[in-house]
């Protein structure tokens, strides 16, 4: 059984934890417990030196991180990754040198020991990348009692261009070589700070004794681009994506107007633009595509990690934190907007979609 300590966002139905207030009790760690405990698996994968890397042995004495993601991801996977290495990056090396961050890919055939490497490169150059053959992935992913991960192919798309169902937890396997906490889609970097610096020195999560509640994750809109008398783009953030494959935008619309539509979104600096909703199903965190966004008289939507985003494809150029990017909403009934979302850094995402503008 899995309880949850302190969560954030939209995504964490698959957990089917309560949320509410963040616990009091800072003696308790902000991850999930796992009850009972799960035993770091034995297996040998490749890594992206092309050596191969048995997990139980490299990472014997060590916090081990575990996740299962792709580099394609747009939402969680980078997010995840991100978080991680700012967090890691403020820690005293003797606490750092403790934990290691590792990546099995999802997706071994689009990410290349190459790609692999350049990608996590981007966050941390000592994290890990491992692929496995598929009966292998399958096995470990149902070892730890996760469900094995699965190509969703979207409607209309070019099958090339699939998006990858998994797990979006990481598994945080302490030195003793057990896991009893797991990290889902919405940690914050705080909560990371916490646990992190005590699972780097030995300190054990204990059983709570009962579930605690979360909170929700609480938006400040701006005022700033007031861009129709009825639509209001609040906020709109784009991670600096670590290559021009894809990327995500987050946007927080209000509509004070009268009912209206978003019906479409595109970019010129893009080959592809579309809506996700990223849902559990299955044990696993999924993309669906979202042919509209409807906005109720008065309602504010908002478009954040874990849960719904912009994903664009195959961008011109490859953005770089402090720039700003070409994006257009079409709405039914308030037309074409043309905004110019910001650039920031993975790791300051939590940060500027709460700050005010």
């Amino acid at each position: 059984m899995r309880r949850l300590f302190t969560l954030l966002v939209p995504a964490l139905a698959v957990f089917g934890s309560c949320r509410g207030e963040a616990p009091k009790d800072e003696a308790l760690f902000r991850g999930v417990y796992v009850s009972p405990p799960v035993e770091k698996p034995d297996f040998t994968f490749t890594d992206f030196n092309g050596q191969p890397f048995n997990f139980r042995l490299e990472t014997a004495d060590k916090v081990a991180l575990l996740f299962f993601g792709y580099t394609h991801c747009p939402d969680v996977c980078p997010l995840h990754a991100a978080n991680i290495a700012a967090v890691l990056k403020e820690m005293p090396f003797e606490e750092r040198e403790k934990i290691q961050f590792i990546f099995v890919t999802t997706d071994p055939e689009r990410d290349t020991p190459e790609r692999l490497k350049s990608w996590l490169g981007a966050f941390n150059r000592d994290f890990i990348g491992l692929a496995g053959s598929v009966d292998e992935l399958a096995r470990v992913q149902t070892a730890l009692r996760i469900a094995p991960a699965k190509k969703e192919f979207l409607p209309g798309a070019d099958s090339s261009a699939y998006l990858v169902g998994h797990a979006a937890q990481v598994i945080a396997f302490g030195r003793d070589g057990l896991a009893r906490t797991e990290y889902p889609m919405g940690v914050r970097q705080e909560d990371w700070a916490k646990d992190l610096p005590r699972l780097a020195r030995g300190e054990l999560p204990s059983d709570p004794g009962s579930a605690l509640p979360g909170k929700n994750v609480e938006l400040t809109p701006s005022t700033s681009d007031v861009t129709g008398p009825a639509i209001r783009v609040q906020v709109a953030v784009m991670p600096a994506p670590p290559s021009t494959s894809e990327a995500a935008v987050y946007l927080v619309i209000a509509n004070s107007g009268t009912a209206d539509t978003l019906v479409s979104v595109s970019s010129p600096e893009a080959a592809g633009a579309m809506i996700h909703t990223t849902e559990p199903s299955g044990g696993q965190q999924i993309m669906k595509m979202r042919d509209r966004v409807p906005l109720a008289p008065g309602e504010t939507v908002s478009f954040l990690p874990g849960g719904t985003h912009v994903m664009l494809m195959q961008l011109s150029r490859l953005p770089a934190a402090g720039e700003s990017f070409p994006l257009r909403l079409r709405f039914a009934r308030a037309g074409e907007f043309a905004i110019a979302p910001m650039v920031v850094p993975y790791a300051e995402l939590e940060e500027q979609l709460r700050r005010p503008q």
